[in-house]
């Protein structure tokens, strides 16, 4: 009997995450399963002998690599995967060997996210080929066919942006979203109709400007004009080869003075994502003819097992290079802070027992005098020197005024 599953990020507070989940979920015949993303190697419960497990593998699976190696009755199918050069303990992805190697390698091929994905799995020697991201593949919903009020929607983008775009988009709605979520919900199935009403308001959209990229090829598989931005002065789309591509893409900073020069006119989406839904659809199609006949387990327990603990080796010895670094960053910054706290006491009792002489404080009187007659022309002059002279006439209190600053410098006792 087979079983299918879904990999799930239970623990991300990322929308976008679950939109991608619900993508996967369309992709196959049906969800008897739910498993933890970053948690594949717990043992399965309620699993019969000869039975298998089909699962859907998506995004970032490896994010976790001490968790790698699903369990043995897991026949998976990896597809729009994602990988980094690290994974979250800091080990690099090119230290992936033994058993957690092999496993990918029985997988061939690993359907991958994204170009940089596939370099690393080809310096690994493991067989990749490109799809993109399966949240490509949402199906636009059905609608009932009544008219309403024209939106279009603002998500995570910077409140500069979302200003411009309500000063200029004439005739619509401007909602402004976010894909965080401060409180993901423990309950898969709640948050599957959570981002069934995402797809639902994004295909009902007139057109979606954002910061993230799900959003954007949610939109695009839904057909709606989507424009996606990015900081020009770090952020690198084109780490996302090639759905950079696929979308329309903007610096935040041209994004702004275009609509400010040129207004907010219509666009339309590039043509092409046709293709990669289809890709996308077959990579699928393909791997679950693969899993229904592969071998199981695909690496033997002992050997699996084996390779869990030196995995974990490797965790604990990058743990320990972390916290002993971030220590001594942590004992410079304190360093740092007290060379500049017995600065700042020196500077405080040098300035407290200047200001005390009485020369400096008729100095300050005498300096606030000229400042106030110099700016003035020279025939004025001699009026207020007269007025300063009978008290007709004040001043800027310097020595106050220096005293009040100390204050807010953090030396209270200064201004007694």
């Amino acid at each position: 009997m087979i079983q299918y599953a879904i990999a799930w990020q239970k623990d991300s507070d990322n929308l976008g995450d679950d939109l991608r989940t619900l993508a996967a979920v369309e992709l196959l015949p049906r969800v008897d399963r739910v498993l933890d993303a970053g948690r594949l190697d717990m043992p399965l419960s309620d699993v019969g002998k000869g039975d298998r497990v089909t699962a859907l593998l998506c995004g970032s699976v490896l994010k976790e690599s001490a968790h790698w190696l699903p369990d043995g009755r897991i026949a998976p199918v990896c597809v729009g995967i994602h990988a980094s050069a690290e994974d979250v303990w800091g080990i690099p992805f090119c230290q992936l060997d033994g058993a957690g190697l092999a496993y990918l390698r029985s997988c061939a091929p690993v359907y991958c996210r994204d170009e940089s994905t596939c370099r690393l799995m080809e310096q690994a020697g493991i067989p990749c080929e490109l799809t993109g991201c399966v949240t490509l593949t949402l199906r636009r919903p059905e609608t009932d066919g009544r008219e309403e009020q024209p939106y279009a929607c603002c998500v995570d983008i910077p409140p500069e942006a979302a200003a411009v775009v309500r000063e200029f988009a004439t005739g619509v709605e401007v909602r402004e979203m976010s894909h965080h979520n401060s409180a993901p919900d423990g309950d898969f199935r709640r948050r599957m109709e959570a981002a069934r009403a995402l797809v639902r308001i994004y295909a009902g959209a007139r057109f979606v400007i954002t910061r993230r990229l799900h959003c954007a090829m949610a939109c695009l598989a839904l057909g709606t004009p989507v424009l996606l931005l990015y900081n020009g002065g770090y952020e690198d789309v084109t780490r996302f080869a090639p759905m950079d591509g696929m979308v329309h893409t903007l610096p935040v900073k041209e994004f702004i003075r275009r609509v400010r020069s040129e207004g907010l006119a219509p666009w339309t989406n590039p043509p092409g994502a046709e293709a990669w839904q289809d890709r996308l659809r077959q990579a699928v199609k393909a791997g679950l003819e693969r899993a229904e006949c592969m071998p199981l387990p695909m690496v033997p327990a002992a050997e699996a097992e084996s390779w869990r603990i030196c995995r974990l080796r490797q965790v604990a010895m990058s743990s320990a290079k972390k916290i002993h670094r971030l220590e001594g960053e942590q004992l410079t910054a304190l360093h740092e802070k007290f060379t500049l706290l017995m600065r700042e006491d020196n500077a405080k009792a040098v300035l407290g027992g200047i200001l005390e002489e009485p020369e400096v404080r008729r100095g300050m009187e005498k300096a606030a005098k000229r400042r106030m007659l110099s700016i003035l022309p020279w025939y004025r002059r001699p009026g207020l020197w007269l007025r300063l002279r009978t008290g007709h006439a004040r001043a800027e209190d310097l020595y106050a005024l220096a005293r009040e600053q100390l204050r807010l410098l953090g030396w209270p006792e200064a201004g007694e």
